[in-house]
C-alpha cells in the first residue's frame, strides 16, 4: 500500500512538475514588475536585421568552406598532415576575415602512433578485427 502510494506521489511529480518548472509567460506579458530589469525584451531594429539576412543570403561563404574542408584537405585525422592542413587554412582564413589574434594551439598528448599502424581487436559476443594503416 504504501508503495503504491510512493509511486503515485513520484508520477504526479514527474508528469507535472516540469509544466510548472518550465511554464513561460506569453509573448508580450511579464511576470516581471515593470521597473525591474526582466521586464523589457529587446528587438533588433528592422535594418539590423536585414543587414544580418542579406550577408547570409547573398554573400555566405558556407558552402565554398565546406567544400574546401571536405573536397581540398580530406580527411582530419588527429596529428595527420590533413588536420594540420585544415588547421592553418582554418587560422589563415579566419585572420582574411578579420579576426585578430588568430593562430594555433597545441592540444594533447598525441603523437605519430596514428601514423604507424595500429590495431584494436574488441572481444565481446562478436571478435572483429580493426586494422588502420598509413
Amino acid at each position: 500500500m504504501l508503495r503504491r502510494r510512493v509511486l503515485g506521489v513520484i508520477l504526479l511529480y514527474a508528469v507535472l512538475l516540469p509544466g510548472f518548472s518550465f511554464a513561460q509567460a506569453a509573448v508580450g506579458t511579464s511576470n516581471a514588475p515593470s521597473g525591474s530589469a526582466n521586464a523589457a525584451v529587446y528587438v533588433a531594429p528592422k535594418e539590423v536585421l536585414d543587414k544580418i539576412r542579406d550577408e547570409g543570403m547573398n554573400h555566405s561563404q558556407v558552402m565554398k568552406t565546406l567544400s574546401y574542408l571536405s573536397d581540398v584537405i580530406g580527411p582530419r585525422l588527429t596529428a595527420s598532415p590533413g588536420m594540420k592542413r585544415a588547421n592553418e587554412w582554418t587560422r589563415n582564413t579566419l585572420a582574411s576575415f578579420g579576426l585578430q589574434n588568430a593562430h594555433l594551439e597545441a592540444w594533447g598528448p598525441f603523437g605519430p602512433l596514428l601514423l604507424i599502424g595500429t590495431g584494436l581487436t574488441l572481444l565481446e559476443r562478436l571478435v572483429i578485427g580493426i586494422r588502420e594503416l598509413p
